[in-house]
């Protein structure tokens, strides 16, 4: 007999998959953020956002619980090529994720061997990225085993570093009265809009999603109906928590205008450790744990999303080249296309002027690219819950159809205008703007484009054969 999931199991495994101690510096920086306006803006859409997107997913995943996820929610709404489609979109997606958490992952390892300057190196950036993708990606063709290491310990990565931030910023300034870098009103602490917190809001939704990989879980439970909403607004909770405490304690420590998204967490525990007369082996070892989780994070995405891909979508869809597994089962050609698309990535992201830069780049496009799965899949769940109604059998976010019906339509408005933000053009030229929202822009379209050309010819290809 298969061992239930608890309520406390549930709440730890949303956590980690929805927390990251990078979002914080992005979300404070002054330059490609919101400042102290990113304390209210986490509280708000953990609730406008993250809450009801997971209880939607907890209720087609009981509804339908076929493995496939929001493969199959689509599937079953709009048919296999909008389920498709939603597959190629998240693994597209995890090009753009990789790029971003790479470019961080470098700046961590220039701290943690002692050589924080080389964190604005962008070729030092540019080749730790390329070693590092391309080593993981060959030892993920061989499987978890060797790679349990990271995958163990970086569930503890960005957690402790938080929690251990905010006891040292509070520390710093209530017992030690050292002087905190920001003031706290209502004034401050109301997001300025402007091109930079506008992109930032898209960021802040990316950081948040992820719903539907533990919405699997909801029929594992024993008291579904009761537990599932109850640990999904405890993990908002803490999850929400982290980010609020952890924007509040960097601000304590770094005024917003000194926070950089790439290297602001570094940069405040250099400056709490100062403070505290601790030497600069504490900021050594947050780096080591940081950069632990994050090849954690990276190994364990490589061979996933496309396993996934290849083993829901209809066959005939990639050639037969991309889709053939090893003795483990993982596609290991397309693990190897997947290395040189990240590598295109990285080269070509290396032309902007400065790491930070790059950093927030992709991190806006994985925001984009990231929430264009979740318009479908809100789109399933209205028309799924129209046709069908409600059905006390399984979990369901709301026994009123209606009420159902407007709490998704919310959340699909709140991911159309995230998508829209992360296309604000935030550089400081018209020239670094123009290269941006073509990436942005032009970058979206081309995935689209392509993922319906691979469904137009599989339609061909099986028109033929009929």
């Amino acid at each position: 007999m298969n061992k239930k999931i608890g309520l406390w199991d549930l709440v730890f495994m949303n956590v980690s998959a929805l927390y990251g101690i990078r979002w914080i510096a992005k979300s404070t920086a002054s330059s490609f953020g919101l400042g102290l306006g990113s304390i209210p803006t986490w509280i708000l859409f953990s609730f406008i956002f993250f809450v009801p997107s997971s209880l939607i997913c907890a209720e087609l995943a009981s509804k339908y619980p076929n493995d496939g996820g929001m493969y199959e929610w689509v599937k079953v709404a709009y048919g296999e090529k909008w389920g498709f489609m939603v597959s190629w979109l998240n693994w597209t997606a995890k090009i753009f994720w990789y790029s971003s958490f790479l470019t961080f992952m470098a700046v961590n390892i220039s701290y943690a061997v002692g050589k924080p300057e080389l964190a604005e190196n962008k070729m030092f950036v540019l080749i730790v990225s390329l070693v590092v993708f391309w080593v993981l990606s060959l030892v993920s063709m061989r499987g978890m085993g060797s790679a349990k290491i990271f995958t163990n310990l970086g569930a503890l990565g960005s957690t402790v570093p938080t929690v251990l931030l905010i006891v040292l910023a509070f520390v710093s300034v209530f017992i030690f009265k050292v002087k905190p870098a920001s003031v706290y009103t209502v004034a401050t602490l109301t997001p300025k809009i402007n091109v930079n917190s506008l992109s930032a809001i898209s960021s802040i939704m990316f950081a948040l999603a992820g719903a539907e990989v533990c919405a699997n879980f909801v029929n594992e439970m024993d008291n579904p109906r009761r537990d599932f909403p109850k640990a999904i607004m405890i993990a908002a909770a803490i999850v929400g928590g982290l980010y609020v405490l952890g924007s509040i304690a960097i601000t304590m420590i770094l005024p917003a205008d000194q926070i950089t998204a790439s290297q602001g967490i570094l940069a405040a525990f250099d400056a709490v450790a100062k403070n505290l007369g601790i030497g600069k082996w504490l900021v050594s070892l947050v780096a080591l744990g940081v950069t632990v989780s994050i090849f954690g994070a990276v190994i364990l995405y490589i061979a996933s999303p496309l396993k996934m891909l290849f083993s829901s979508v209809p066959k005939g869809i990639f050639p037969e080249s991309m889709t053939e597994v090893n003795d483990i089962n993982i596609p290991y050609n397309s693990v190897i296309i997947q290395a040189v698309l990240v590598s295109a990535l990285l080269i070509f992201s290396s032309l902007l002027p400065s790491v930070d830069v790059i950093y927030n780049l992709l991190v806006t496009m994985t925001a984009l690219t990231s929430l264009f799965p979740y318009v479908l899949l809100y789109a399933s769940y209205i028309k799924l819950r129209r046709e069908n109604g409600g059905n006390s059998d399984f979990y369901e976010m709301s026994a009123n159809s209606t009420t159902a019906i407007h709490i998704a339509q919310m959340v699909q408005v709140v991911t159309v205008a995230g998508i829209i933000l992360s296309a604000t053009p935030v550089m400081p030229t018209l020239k670094s703007n123009i290269v941006y929202e073509v990436e942005m822009i032009g970058g979206a379209a081309i995935i689209i484009g392509l993922g319906m050309l691979l469904w137009k010819r599989y339609e061909n290809k099986y028109d033929n054969v009929k």
